[in-house]
């Protein structure tokens, strides 16, 4: 087979990079599309947990402030942090933000 030359050898090069160029971007433009997909979802997912964990928070607040007031009370019938802490489980920071947040609502 002869060899191609001159102008007709640049437009078959000039062809060929034109069609692997295309390729590539094709490849890109669909990964691309993936990505945006797979971002969708990953949106998604976050917006339903956000919704459904303040929805929880919502209804766990009545719960929340009666053990603040049963941890006060607690401290009220002279245990101490420490005790408070064992009985309940709770880690002692927890208890000392419990009777602060206890305290502030009482002072408000």
């Amino acid at each position: 087979m002869a060899r191609r030359t001159g102008a007709s050898a640049k437009a078959l090069a000039l062809t060929k990079a034109t069609e692997a160029v295309a390729r590539r971007d094709a490849e890109r433009i669909e990964r691309e599309k993936r990505l945006a997909a797979t971002l969708a979802e990953y949106f998604h997912a976050q917006g339903e947990a956000d919704r459904i964990r303040a929805a929880a928070d919502e209804a766990a607040a009545p719960f929340d402030a009666a053990m603040c007031a049963a941890i006060h009370g607690l401290e009220a019938l002279g245990e101490t942090r420490r005790g408070i802490a064992s009985l309940t489980g709770l880690p002692l920071c927890r208890v000392r933000e419990q009777l602060a947040e206890h305290a502030a609502q009482g002072s408000q």
